[in-house]
């Protein structure tokens, strides 16, 4: 009882709204807006044929009244609600008008229903009949409108008799006569499947409502006065409905070639699926061969318009002997004789050879349509010509008027897609298919008159080179940014040493130097202070040195004697750009390669090769030149050098590229069988036994890096689609060809003479010329002049120990870095191995191995946990390091030790994190 009581004064409040004159003011002048609009949209088309224009008219004709009926309700309602002095007799004289019209609209709206169907006379015997009828009914509206024009409240009661004949014989005798003839001569007669949609269309969503709303609103059921006791509300609702009725029925059909009608600005729409069809241009980009083009037309087809594949083919004829050859898998479910016949004869010349070239595409569907109305001998010829190959689209393809090639889709179930509208081809869809079709064209072409290899090879070293000068510039940049932070506002510290102790000149000196270098006299700063004084003093010239500050900043120091040559005046300042250069000017000579030393000093990058390798000298510096270099490109790279060596300088080279993830493809011994092959490129899907995995370089584009560590191992079959991939940047899965692209960044490995290899017949000589391109090879340890060792055990050696304030105790005597030289290292590994073992056993001579802590980033190799150990304790603050720090390790152990923090500290944040 309760919901029925809600639901009633739902009801209620719902028809109080309903029945206002103002909201059914406000319904009608909307409908009358939509349906003026409609109107003029229909006046905008085009049509050849005159049956179809004589349709046009009447479904025109018939808005038009629907539109003055409207305009009578506005009338009457404004003048109740605004204007009620207003003459009744005026409002009185268009409603008769419109009733006139009513009987016209109705009338036009049969006819129109039955026009559709009619090739040629509609007006039969019935019609002949209900045409006179009509127009008697019409002009007596007319005739009253006038003759009781003055007289508006006695109306004549034949007025009402005529109106109540009207409607029954409008809503029976002409509108549901016209639908039961209509629907009988849908199943009879044999009509073209497009404009049997557009019919159903119509009575469905047009007639039957637009029927219902009459009889609703003239003769209302009892369930209705039981539900909504106002008129106003019935009138409401019915005008909403048929607005929409109308406009849905009309915008649906038009989207099925309505009336062979054209639409002039259809010209200058747009496409909408350009965004989706970049995929389909860059598969171009990598096709090179006529076969791969059959899978692209297959994918294009299905994924725009959800037609099967198996359904699609593409054939392409030889330009240079006029024969259709196969352009992708003739299975002969179709009579291809039949096809090279009907083009034969039919050629360029022809009439149907020249509406091939005009047309450009055909539908079965459309072509029956077409011929309905306007009956042609060539459509004829063409429609019997699909019927015999069971063709539902033919797309011929030219080029310079001559044909290459052609797409022929088979005529199949159609199953409706969510994301699809109709079952039929709209106009912008066909548009598309054409679009396709010319780009096609140009690739067939491009394929049979170029090598389309070698232009999609040169295009990706151009893209390669692009990047490569890219990231050069991000460099200098980088570069230039992190010296005018240091020098904007450019001050140099002034230091005097005089009497072996040091006076500090000015503000600037105290500020870059904090630390007391008279007392501190094992500190590197103070040690590197009285080195250039020293000199200064021995050599009477000036001396230049680097050092770092207490943040690890560089500075120049500069130490000239005064006048006086009793003292020595030492200039301190963060550096320019001749500085830097200047400072290995000498070793490197090459002037191209002087760029790469600012990037190595002033840039993150720089700095994670020189954490890597922190020593100078001219292999040494040629050699982190080189790796910058590469590190800046997305070449595949070559690795020759220990194995210890690999990873860090693998981790690097990804970090440098701003990839994701790291995939090791770890070859231990030679790869037998496909599965490697398989793993990196995938199968064709006829193969594909169990569930469907990626391929490496699909899981790993735009995000990953590949290593392939010991590549020598690899079977022949990968050797080639590798060194197909590299060469093209495309690959194709295994034993198949539809290609795809990937940006992966390739870095290979190998401790063996790869050219020996290829001698020998057991390495691929095309993978080999691509992997020889971009190669790197660290220069072995053992073969450095000592200067450079000593140098490099010295850089390892201030990396180890975590405060300055030690350095003095711990560092290496020239013996002991003479011992480290003299024991050969074979690796950078290696050498920072026994550096670490050295200072710890210095450290316990010292009795301060429980004090002194080793810097946690010195046996670290990935960039971002040796940035994290930078920062220490203050990692902690940082969510993102601390999530990156437990996906790594997943040990709070670990983390802290890397940290240099109590394992509680890290198990506080773990827990803020939620790192569990």
């Amino acid at each position: 009882m309760i919901i029925l009581f809600y639901i009633k004064s739902f009801l209620s409040k719902l028809e109080t709204v309903l029945g206002s004159e103002h909201f059914l003011l406000a319904a009608v002048i909307l409908a009358f807006f939509i349906k003026f609009y409609l109107v003029t949209k229909l006046l905008s088309y085009q049509t050849k044929s005159k049956k179809a224009h004589s349709s046009l008219v009447l479904l025109v004709i018939v808005l038009v009244s629907i539109i003055l009926a409207d305009s009578a309700w506005i009338l009457k309602l404004m003048r109740s609600l605004f204007f009620p002095s207003i003459d009744y007799k005026y409002l009185l004289f268009w409603i008769r008008i419109t009733w006139g019209f009513a009987t016209v609209q109705y009338h036009g709206l049969a006819l129109f229903i039955e026009s559709l169907i009619k090739r040629k006379n509609i007006y039969n015997l019935r019609q002949q009949i209900f045409l006179p009828i009509t127009g008697v009914l019409s002009i007596f509206f007319f005739t009253i409108a006038f003759i009781e024009f003055n007289n508006p409240l006695n109306r004549p009661a034949i007025e009402f008799k005529i109106f109540d004949f009207v409607l029954i014989y409008e809503l029976y005798a002409l509108m549901l006569l016209s639908i039961i003839v209509t629907l009988f001569q849908l199943r009879k007669a044999k009509i073209p499947k497009i404009l049997k949609k557009q019919i159903k269309i119509f009575i469905w969503a047009l007639m039957i409502p637009h029927l219902a709303t009459e009889l609703i609103n003239f003769y209302p059921f009892n369930v209705l006065h039981g539900l909504l006791h106002h008129k106003l509300a019935l009138y409401s609702i019915s005008e909403i409905l048929i607005t929409c009725a109308i406009f849905y029925s009309i915008k649906k059909v038009m989207c099925l070639r309505f009336l062979n009608i054209e639409d002039p600005q259809l010209s200058k729409k747009g496409f909408n699926f350009i965004h989706d069809f970049r995929t389909i241009l860059e598969q171009f980009s990598y096709v090179t061969s006529t076969k791969e083009l059959g899978h692209i037309a297959q994918s294009f087809f299905k994924d725009a318009f959800h037609i099967p594949k198996q359904k699609t083919y593409l054939h392409i004829k030889n330009i240079n002997n006029a024969k259709i050859q196969e352009g992708y898998d003739s299975t002969g479910d179709y009579n291809q004789s039949v096809i090279e016949e009907f083009i034969s004869v039919n050629n360029e010349t022809s009439e149907i050879g020249k509406l091939f070239i005009k047309r450009k595409i055909f539908l079965r569907d459309d072509l029956e349509f077409s011929n309905f109305y306007e009956e042609d001998e060539a459509i004829k010829k063409i429609i019997s010509f699909l019927n015999t190959i069971n063709a539902e689209i033919f797309i011929p393809i030219y080029d310079k008027g001559k044909l290459i090639a052609y797409i022929l889709v088979k005529k199949h179930v159609k199953v409706k897609h969510p994301h699809k509208k109709s079952e039929f081809f709209s106009i912008i869809e066909k548009d598309q298919m054409v679009l396709f079709a010319n780009y096609l064209g140009n690739i067939i072409k491009l394929i049979q008159n170029r090598n389309l290899k070698t232009l999609i090879r040169k295009e990706k070293e151009l893209k390669e080179e692009l990047y490569s000068k890219h990231q050069e510039i991000n460099q200098y940049k980088e570069s230039i940014r992190s010296l005018l932070n240091k020098n904007k506002d450019k001050k140099i510290g002034i230091i005097f040493y005089k009497g072996r102790q040091f006076i500090f000149g000015n503000q600037v000196a105290k500020n870059l130097i904090p630390i007391n270098i008279n007392s501190h006299e094992g500190h590197p700063i103070t040690k590197a202070l009285k080195e250039i004084a020293n000199q200064v003093i021995k050599y009477k010239s000036p001396q230049t040195s680097f050092i770092n500050d207490t943040e690890g900043n560089k500075l120049v120091i500069y130490g000239i004697q005064n006048i006086e040559k009793d003292h020595v005046i030492i200039a301190i300042h963060y550096p320019e750009i001749s500085d830097i250069i200047t400072k290995h000017i000498h070793i490197l000579k090459d002037p191209t390669k002087w760029d790469y030393l600012l990037y190595l000093e002033t840039t993150e990058s720089g700095k994670l090769i020189n954490q890597l390798v922190p020593g100078n000298g001219e292999t040494l510096l040629s050699f982190k030149i080189e790796l910058l270099k590469i590190a800046l490109s997305k070449k595949a790279i070559l690795l020759d050098m220990a194995q210890q060596d690999l990873m860090p300088t693998v981790e690097i080279l990804h970090h440098i590229s701003l990839k994701e993830k790291l995939h090791v493809l770890d070859l231990q011994k030679p790869t037998t069988g496909f599965d490697t092959v398989i793993k990196l490129f995938g199968i064709n899907h006829i193969f594909q036994m169990e569930e469907k995995r990626k391929p490496l370089l699909e899981e790993l584009n735009k995000i990953g890096t590949l290593f392939i560590k010991n590549i020598q191992f690899l079977d022949a079959e990968t050797q080639k689609h590798l060194a197909e991939f590299i060469r093209y940047g495309f690959y194709k899965p295994f034993k198949g060809e539809e290609t795809s692209s990937s940006n992966v960044r390739i870095i290979c490995s190998t401790n063996i003479n790869l050219k020996q290899t290829v001698q020998d017949g057991t390495f691929s000589q095309h993978l080999f010329n691509e992997l020889k391109k971009t190669s790197l090879s660290m220069p072995p340890l053992m073969t450095l002049p000592e200067s450079e060792l000593t140098n490099l055990t010295s850089g390892f050696t201030e990396q180890a120990i975590k405060y300055n304030e030690f350095k003095h105790i711990f560092e290496l005597t020239h013996t002991e870095k003479k011992k480290i030289a003299t024991s050969k290292p074979a690796s950078l590994q290696e050498l920072k191995k026994r550096v670490e073992k050295l200072l710890e056993k210095k450290s316990k001579t010292h009795e301060t191995y429980k004090e002194i802590e080793f810097e946690p980033a010195h046996s670290l190799t990935d960039p971002e946990i040796i940035e994290a150990a930078r920062l220490g304790k203050y990692a902690l603050r940082d969510p993102q390091i601390m999530e990156m720090l437990w996906k790594k390790f997943k040990n709070q152990n670990k983390i802290a030790t890397i940290l240099g923090v109590n394992r509680s500290s890290v198990n506080r944040r773990c827990k803020d994190y939620n790192l569990q």
